[in-house]
C-alpha cells in the first residue's frame, strides 16, 4: 500500500537529489581517472613543463567542477531538510496533540482533555501537530510510513507534525525507536485516520459537546 503525505514525498525529493548528484560526481571522478590511465601511462608520460601545466589544469578544472556539485548538494539539501520538514505549513487546517510517553505506551491528549492510549486519531488532510514529552526514561516516536520521528526526552517538549491524506487505521504504525526497558518491543500505538466528518463526531462525543 502506497502512503501519501508531504513529509514522504519531501523525503523522496531528497533522496532522488542525493542519488543523482552522487552519481554524477562518481561518473566524473571515476571518468577523469579512466581517462588518465588510459592517456598518460608511463610510457607515454611527457618529460615537459607543457605536461605539468595541462595535467594541473585539468585537475583544477574537475576539482572545481567537483565542489560546484557538492556545494549544490549541500544548500539544497539543507534547504529541504530543515525549514519544510521541522515548521508546518501554515495553510489548512491544523490540530495540535500533546504526546506523553511512559513505560510502555503512548498518552494522546487533545485540546479540551480528551487523552486516549496508544491510538492516535487524526482527521484526514490535516496538518497534525504533536508535542512530544516523557514522563519517565526517554523513548522515540516514530511513524515509519510516514518518515517522522522525534525523541521524547522528561522534562523538554520535542515536536514534529506530518499530513496523512489516506483514511484508513493502521495498526502498529506508531512505534518507540528508542531503548527504554524490557517492554521497548511492545511500546506500539494504532494510527487511526478518519474523515473529517467522522473526526469530529467522535470529537464531540469525547468531549460532551463542549
Amino acid at each position: 500500500m502506497t502512503y501519501i503525505s508531504p513529509n514522504t514525498e519531501l523525503w523522496a525529493s531528497l533522496f532522488d537529489l542525493f542519488f543523482v548528484m552522487g552519481a554524477s560526481t562518481a561518473a566524473l571522478v571515476f571518468g577523469y581517472m579512466v581517462y588518465l590511465v588510459a592517456t598518460r601511462r608511463e610510457g607515454r608520460r611527457a618529460r615537459d613543463d607543457k605536461y605539468a601545466k595541462t595535467s594541473t589544469r585539468r585537475f583544477l578544472m574537475v576539482l572545481v567542477v567537483i565542489c560546484v556539485v557538492v556545494g549544490t548538494t549541500l544548500y539544497i539539501s539543507l534547504g529541504v531538510a530543515t525549514d519544510p520538514y521541522y515548521i508546518p505549513p501554515k495553510n489548512g487546517p491544523h490540530l495540535m496533540i500533546r504526546v506523553y510517553a511512559f513505560r510502555w505506551g503512548w498518552n494522546f491528549t487533545y485540546p479540551g482533555g480528551v487523552s486516549i492510549i496508544n491510538t492516535l486519531r487524526v482527521p484526514v488532510n490535516t496538518t497534525i501537530v504533536l508535542n512530544i514529552t516523557s514522563v519517565d526514561v526517554f523513548h522515540s516516536l516514530g511513524i515509519p510510513m510516514l518518515d517522522v520521528k522525534a525523541d521524547a526526552v522528561p522534562g523538554f517538549w520535542n515536536t514534529l507534525w506530518f499530513v496523512v491524506t489516506v483514511p484508513g487505521n493502521y495498526t502498529d504504525a506508531i512505534r518507540c525507536y528508542e531503548l527504554c526497558g524490557p517492554g521497548h518491543a511492545y511500546m506500539t500505538a494504532n494510527l487511526d485516520v478518519m474523515t473529517s466528518q467522522s473526526f469530529s463526531a467522535w470529537y464531540a462525543v469525547a468531549t460532551g459537546g463542549q
